[in-house]
């Protein structure tokens, strides 16, 4: 089984925290352990069957997908007692069973944010990273996305992803029938 590894200093993990990832109480995590030496920490995952999510590999639908996922993802983490200002949101902390944009096929690799930034603006970020610039219509809808975490209303956000999914699957099921 594979193990990844990453320290650092300068930050300090609530002790309340540490026993909710470790002892995996959390769902939405990557397993792992935290040894914590003076001011330091070293942080170990076993990600198991749960690899880095490849966003190139993903169409505009599943990129939507994985934005819905993500903010789904984040409000459970909320529930406990980790909201997503105390984590990096990262594609690459994305860790997915088959490369599934589905949320109970995910998992976030939890490495702290020491800055705190609120959750719009990471989603904000989030999607600027994953979006395809040359896919003229997915440039377009994230555009609309990112404008509408701008406000900071993430009800409205996930409304927004969720219609728009629905009409890229009326869309392909058209298509298709």
């Amino acid at each position: 089984m594979n193990t990844i590894r990453h320290g650092m200093t300068g930050f300090h993990i609530p002790a309340y925290m540490e026993e909710i990832l470790t002892h995996n109480y959390c769902p939405y995590f990557v397993r792992m352990t935290i040894v914590r030496e003076g001011d330091s920490y070293r942080l170990s995952y076993r990600p198991g069957k749960y690899e880095k999510l490849n966003t190139a590999a993903l169409d505009t639908y599943r990129r939507a997908m994985l934005i819905r996922s993500v903010i789904s993802i984040g409000e459970a983490t909320r529930n406990y007692l980790i909201g997503p200002e105390n984590y990096l949101l990262e594609p690459e902390l994305i860790y997915s069973a088959a490369n599934s944009t589905l949320a109970g096929n995910m998992k976030i690799l939890f490495y702290p944010d020491i800055k705190k930034l609120s959750f719009p603006h990471k989603l904000m970020l989030f999607t600027e990273r994953i979006k395809n610039n040359s896919i003229r219509d997915e440039r377009e809808l994230f555009s609309q996305f990112t404008d509408i975490m701008e406000t900071g209303d993430i009800n409205k956000g996930k409304m927004f992803l969720e219609k728009h999914l629905l009409r890229i699957e009326n869309r392909t099921f058209n298509k298709a029938g």
